[in-house]
């Protein structure tokens, strides 16, 4: 396969060969797309309409752009990703290290709010901890960290303290979920209580609604995301 990266598929159950090898193919094809995938190893395990990623990949991205990339298949209801994270001699750092470039990263990063937020990293994995005042500030810190050359990956356990909510809140949630390319077409509703937006409705992929709760948190007025949405079949 071009660029040296293997993917192996195989059924978890003879009697599910119709739907499972379909979804297998497709996820297969999606991986092989992507081009920082090309040295990666990874097996495709497809169970119902649940798939489980697993393997060697050389950086975190890697491992987070392979999840996207079966996401995005039509069908899938749910990805387990179990890549592991082998990094190469060159891009080893010690977790006092990691500590270091992730103090630097977060307190430059425009998009990452400092002040209450605080990790550990051991093992090369980042656990994020403290308060934030929205939703898509806990989304922007995660991802300040999880680019950083060393980290295996992160665990994200930012609280989103409560706030005002204006009362267009939902108006203003249901304009940005409509203004986005990859949800024209899906049907979703919305209820906002106390600045948590609750999602409800059906859209066509994982990575669809994986678009409207980052889209709904970057809304004025929310601090949570509430994630009902269901898989069209």
């Amino acid at each position: 396969m071009g660029g040296g990266m293997s993917i192996e598929m195989w059924l978890a159950d003879r009697e599910e060969v119709g739907v499972a090898s379909e979804l297998q193919r497709k996820v297969f094809d999606e991986l092989r797309e992507e081009p920082v995938l090309a040295g990666a190893t990874l097996y495709v395990d497809v169970s119902g309409r649940a798939v489980t990623l697993s393997g060697t990949v050389r950086t975190y991205p890697e491992k987070l752009a392979a999840g996207r990339a079966a996401r995005r298949v039509a069908g899938v209801r749910d990805v387990r990703n179990d890549v592991a994270v082998v990094l190469p001699a060159p891009q080893q750092r010690s977790d006092d290290d990691l500590v270091f470039l992730a103090n630097c990263v977060i307190g430059s990063d425009v998009l990452a709010p400092g002040g209450e937020i605080a990790f550990t990293i051991a093992s090369g994995w980042v656990t994020l901890t403290g308060a934030v005042d929205r939703y898509a500030d806990r989304q922007a810190v995660e991802g300040a960290v999880q680019r950083l050359v060393g980290v295996r990956g992160v665990t994200n356990r930012i609280t989103v303290r409560p706030g005002s909510t204006p009362a267009n809140t939902k108006t203003l949630v249901l304009e940005v979920l409509r203004r986005s390319p990859l949800l024209q077409g899906d049907r979703i509703r919305v209820e906002v209580r106390g600045g948590s937006a609750m999602l409800r409705g059906r859209v066509r992929s994982l990575a669809a609604r994986d678009e409207a709760v980052a889209v709904a948190a970057a809304a004025p007025g929310v601090a949570w995301v509430r994630d009902h949405l269901k898989i069209a079949s």
